[in-house]
């Protein structure tokens, strides 16, 4: 049997983890360390320790002395500065991604909301972050326009993490406000309705990252009073592959004994 080269495993490492952090499953503040992300990709050392230079080099990850690197901890500025960049990007593919809606499009989205609300009613956080990230994917995925879309990935690996200070008082909150906006989108893509699209698309960006940034300086604010102010990086079973498939996976039992990877 023959086996990737070595550059085929890095991009796949790479490709594996932009994913993950761009869905939530690693926390701000998080140590990655290439022993455990290896032993989670069950490869070796080498292909982890060169995807994690390449996401260091490009702002996404903090390196350190030994051997690891952790997510950073973005500033209040920084997190409305790219909410800022994603309001105007992810609009303007929103509109593109309407005007090429179909109805085997839309029931893509419903059916990956349904898998959504199935995890966040089980209070299962890893799988509802994969979720929330598998959405939007589907959705500019609609666009055809593989350059707006590594823009767009670029942008959700700085901001992914962040997915955590949602939980629980803004997702919550959301549904109340907003009802059941997912679906609104679906209907807007099935119905090529661009302008209703753009505006849920608007609203979540707007809403979130603002959220998200109020979080963190009023962190900043209490910091000197102790305490846990930033939430838990989301739990993995211990042994299971480390990819947004398993995250994602109906068979995931909800709720069950877990524990951290490394």
């Amino acid at each position: 049997m023959s086996t990737p080269s070595s550059a085929v495993l890095r991009d796949q490492v790479y490709d594996e983890l932009g994913a993950l952090i761009r869905g939530g499953q690693f926390a701000p503040g998080e140590k990655i360390t290439i022993r455990s992300l290896a032993k989670d990709f069950s490869v070796s050392p080498t292909p982890v320790r060169e995807a994690l230079y390449r996401l260091i080099s490009e702002g996404v990850l903090q390196g350190e002395a030994n051997r690891s690197a952790f997510i950073p901890l973005l500033r209040p500025q920084q997190i409305t500065e790219l909410k800022d960049i994603r309001l105007h990007i992810e609009c303007f593919a929103a509109e593109r991604a309407a005007l090429r809606g179909t109805t085997e499009i839309a029931a893509r989205l419903r059916e990956t909301s349904v898998k959504l609300k199935k995890a966040r009613a089980a209070g299962n956080r890893r799988a509802d972050l994969a979720l929330v990230y598998t959405f939007q994917c589907e959705l500019y995925a609609a666009c055809e326009m593989p350059n707006l879309i590594r823009i767009i990935n670029s942008l959700w690996l700085k901001t992914g993490p962040y997915l955590n200070l949602l939980f629980p008082h803004y997702i919550f909150g959301v549904l109340t406000d907003r009802g059941d906006w997912r679906e609104r989108i679906a209907a807007g893509v099935e119905n090529r309705d661009t302008a209703a699209v753009v505006e849920e698309v608007k609203q979540g960006v707007d809403q979130s990252l603002t959220y998200i940034a109020n979080i963190i300086a009023a962190a900043a604010m209490l910091k000197t009073a102790g305490g846990k102010l930033l939430p838990s990086p989301v739990t993995r079973l211990r042994g299971q592959s480390l990819t947004l498939d398993s995250v994602t996976d109906s068979r995931l039992s909800f709720g069950g004994s877990v524990g951290r990877a490394d």
